[in-house]
Formats: structure tokens, sequence, C-alpha cells
């Protein structure tokens, strides 16, 4: 449930937007959800650092592992200097998000040139809606200080008021809420409790591929992990993956058990 606190706090991210020159509704959303996206990237990293403490086994990680890899993490660049951040997103995060593939974020060379990474041809079709989706993507917040604004806004929102609560799509319907044409933009998500007895009734094994056709976003479904993981308490194979899909964001995701 969006509090309205919570309402209060997207409230003033959405003014700082439209006082940096951004009027377009839709506009200020998609990239509310660009930078939302690359917030998540770096929790499912730590997520994934944790895991390896855990286990010792080395996993795949979504950064790449040199130093210009690890300067895209939110948690590294979150606290610097608003100019350093406006071009660590711009010149950075944002072309290699562009360029994503098989869940994993592609590299820069010395020259800051971004390193592509290779096709996969059993793999190729699976690009396919991700590479659709983030083709015409622009990264258009105007300058350092409205980026900053934002950022600090949603880490307030993240870490004070809906840590560890499945939000994304109540955040999601607030914004859609704002819109005259909000039911034509997918704010319809599926209750959780809905989707906790969809998993339950399913009752997927380790082994599973699953494609969700309807998520409208990735992040809503990464709630499903840990009641898949509860229900195989005694099993957790070295080289199982779900493979998490959606059609209508085009992000996808490996996600290790």
């Amino acid at each position: 449930m969006v509090t309205g606190i919570i309402k209060n706090k997207i409230d003033k991210i959405w003014t700082d937007i439209w006082a940096g020159g951004i009027t377009n509704p839709l506009t200020v959303i998609e990239q509310i959800t660009y930078l939302m996206f690359i917030r998540s990237l770096d929790e499912k990293e730590l997520e994934q650092e944790e895991f390896a403490n855990l286990t010792g086994e080395t996993p795949d990680y979504i950064f790449p592992q040199s130093e210009i890899g690890q300067s895209m993490r939110w948690s590294k660049f979150k606290n610097m200097d608003s100019r350093e951040i406006f071009d660590i997103i711009s010149q950075r995060v944002f072309p290699a998000v562009k360029r994503m593939k098989y869940g994993k974020l592609p590299d820069f060379n010395e020259k800051g040139e971004i390193m592509e990474i290779p096709e996969r041809d059993t793999e190729k079709q699976m690009q396919t809606a991700f590479t659709k989706y983030m083709d015409n993507a622009v990264f258009v917040i105007p300058n350092p200080q409205v980026l900053q604004k934002i950022i600090t806004g949603l880490e307030d929102l993240y870490e004070h008021d809906i840590s560890e609560l499945d939000m994304q799509g109540d955040l999601y319907e607030y914004m859609l809420g704002k819109l005259s044409t909000a039911g034509q933009n997918g704010q319809f998500r599926t209750p959780k409790h809905i989707r906790e007895m969809m998993v339950e009734l399913i009752a997927p094994t380790p082994d599973d591929l699953i494609c969700d056709k309807i998520v409208p976003r990735l992040i809503q479904f990464t709630f499903k992990i840990p009641l898949i993981s509860g229900l195989f308490q005694d099993i957790r194979p070295t080289r199982s993956y779900f493979f998490v899909f959606s059609l209508i964001a085009g992000f996808y995701l490996w996600v290790q058990l």
C-alpha cells in the first residue's frame, strides 16, 4: 500500500524532474523506471556476492569486475559529487544497460569505448524483446543537479520506506495514476497474494524454465524466488536457474537459487 509519506516522496521526485524541464508525464515515469532498474541491478549483485561468500561458489556477476565496471554500481556512485554521478550514468551505466545481454553488462576498454558482449546463437531469440525495448531508450535527465535529487529521493524512499517490501508495482501504479491514460498503460497488476498462490499451485522445480508473459516488469517477479526456494530447502543445485522473462518490459535476468 502506498502511504501518504511514500506518495509525498514520489511527488517530490516528480516535481524535481518537472522543475528540470521534463514535463511529459510518460517521460518522467520512463526516466524514474530506468533509474529504479539500475538500482535493482546493484541490489541483485549484492545478493550474488552474499551468496558467494556463504557458499564459496563463483556466481555469474551482472557487473564487470573491472574498476570501470564496478564504478557503474548504484552503491558505488550514489554518494559521489553530482557531476561525477551524471557522467557515470550518462556515459557508462545507461549505454551499458542498453547493450546488456544474457543478464550481464558490457565492460569498457582503456579508451572508454564499450566492449560488446558476443552473441550466443542458442539464446539470440531470448534477447529480442529486451533489445527492441531498449533500442529507443534515451537518458534525458538535463543536468547533474536534477539527477542527484532524483537519486537522493529514490535512495531515501527505498532505504526508509519500502525496504524489504513488495512495493514496486504499487509505486508504478501510483505514478500511472497521474496520467489520464493510466488504464491503457498497464496499471492492472496481479496482487501479491494471488501471485503467491500461483507459485504454490504450479510448484515449479529447480529444473523448470519459467516464461511469465504478463509480468509488466521483471522486478515484480523476483519476490517468487524466496518462495520457490522454500519449496526446496534441502536442494540447492549449483547450475540450475530460473529464467525470468517479461515480454512487456523486456527486462530479463538469470536468477540463481
